[in-house]
Formats: C-alpha cells, structure tokens, sequence
C-alpha cells in the first residue's frame, strides 16, 4: 500500500531551517523567474541583449570623461580600468537592492494566486545581475590587454569576492523589502539613498582624495571593501585589509538576519500588497 506525503501550508511563521528548505525546494524557480525577468527587460527594444553591453560601456564613458576633467588620481591603475572594476561590483550590488525590494510589487499577481517561498523573488533577481556583471568583466578584458595590465594570482579569489558582493546586496534588498511591503515611503526615497551611497564608495574616485579624519568611512562601508576586493584580485600591488574579512563575516550574519526577517513576514505579503 503506497503512502503520499501531504505538504501542509499555514499561516504561521517558520524557522530559519525551514525556510531555508523551502527556497531549496523550489530553487528551479529562481532559473524560471531569472529567464523570464530577462526576456521581460529586452523586450520590445532594438538592441536586445546588446543593452547589457552598452549601458556599463555608458557608465564608463561618463565617469572617465568626468575623472579626467576634474585630474582625479587612482594610483598606478589607469582611470577607465579602475572605474570599470569599480562599477562591476557597485552595479552588481545596486541591482540587487534595487530590483529586490521591488520584487514583490511586481510579481503581485503571482504571490495571489500560487504559493511559493517570496523569497525567491530576491535570488531571481541576483542571478540577472550576475549576469550583467559577467559582461562588464569581459568587457574589461581589452582595457587590460590596451593598457598592458597582466592580471595578478589572486585571481583564484574572484568567486569569494562575488559572494561577498552578492551577500551584502541581498542583506540589504531583504531588510528593506521587509521595512517596505507596509511602509512604501522608503520605496520613494530608496533610489536617491542609493544615488548618493556611490559617493561613500570608491567606485570612481580614490578614497585619498576625502580628509584623512574621513576615510574611515570607506573602511567600515561593507560594499566599499567589495570594490577594493575586485580590485584587489585582479592587480597586483594593493594592500588586504583585516577589516574586509570582519565586514565579509558581518555581511552574512546580515544575510541570515534579513533572510529570517523576510521570511517571518512573507505570509502577509499577499495582504498588503
């Protein structure tokens, strides 16, 4: 006589474990809502995929243009290479945030007629910014080769770097898409918080250029310390921090903390929205 196994859904809260397994279970989710959010945001639009090129190579031109203008120094690194690693992990983590938090928001017709973990919404849209993140970094590949820059043995250390990236991201795109689902003020204002947390990091300017008694922010800011990483791995002659693996083991005590936070409060997500 074969016995079926009955999953039972309830308005509860789960734990950190459970929660933790049901993203697992339902991890072909994030491939299916990844593939669709990369047709969706192409879509009707000449270029395509070809856009994932030509906006990081937008970016670049526009921070070079304005580096070179204002003599902004970044060491023995030459400005377009340096902006270009910079915007690798700062578009990376900008995405993350941004497109998490509104994550929910957008997939409201979904969250009201089937179930599944919310929480997938958020590594759906991480799976899409690494992608774009993967064609900045072959993008930087003639830079390195006009500029005769050979990349350096740490390079072995890229895919802790990109977890340190991702983790700091979705860290922050739960925290706030738990604050956000009821109070959607800081949906308003999360753009320019965004806008202006560039400023904080070294993306294209040197933090040598601020006071002394001010540089201290860019080495406790976690996101600033992934942009000295990328940099790090990839050239030689810059200096590791102690305080990158104290802000790396923060950043995922943060991840743990946001995810069991979301998750505590995703049964009520098809209410509020």
């Amino acid at each position: 006589m074969q016995t079926r196994e009955t999953t039972t859904y309830t308005s509860g809260h789960d734990s950190l474990n459970t929660s933790i397994t049901k993203v697992w279970e339902h991890k072909n989710l994030i491939w299916v809502f990844a593939k669709r959010d990369l047709k969706v945001k192409y879509a009707q639009t000449y270029l395509g995929f070809s856009w994932s090129v030509f906006k990081p190579l937008l970016g670049l031109s526009i921070y070079v243009f304005f580096g070179y203008l204002l003599k902004w120094s970044t060491g023995h690194i030459p400005y377009a290479v340096y902006v270009l690693t910079g915007l690798v992990g700062w578009n990376l983590f900008s995405y993350i945030i941004s497109n998490g938090v509104s994550a929910v928001h957008e997939s409201t017709d979904i969250i009201k007629k089937i179930y599944f973990p919310k929480s997938i919404l958020p590594f759906s849209k991480t799976v899409v910014g690494l992608f774009e993140a993967i064609i900045s970094l072959v993008l930087l590949i003639p830079l390195l080769i006009y500029y005769e820059i050979g990349i350096s043995w740490k390079i072995i250390f890229l895919p802790l770097v990109l977890i340190f990236n991702i983790t700091c991201g979705l860290a922050a795109a739960f925290i706030i898409s738990s604050i956000s689902i009821a109070k959607r003020d800081f949906l308003q204002v999360l753009p320019y918080l965004i806008s202006m947390a560039i400023w904080l990091t070294p993306v294209f300017l040197s933090a040598s250029i601020f006071p002394e008694e001010f540089q201290f922010i860019f080495d406790y800011n976690p996101i600033a310390n992934v942009i000295d990483l990328w940099r790090w791995v990839i050239f030689d002659g810059i200096e590791f921090k102690f305080i990158w693996m104290v802000n790396f083991l923060l950043s995922i005590v943060m991840l743990f903390f946001g995810f069991y936070l979301y998750s505590f409060r995703e049964n009520k997500f098809a209410d509020s929205i």
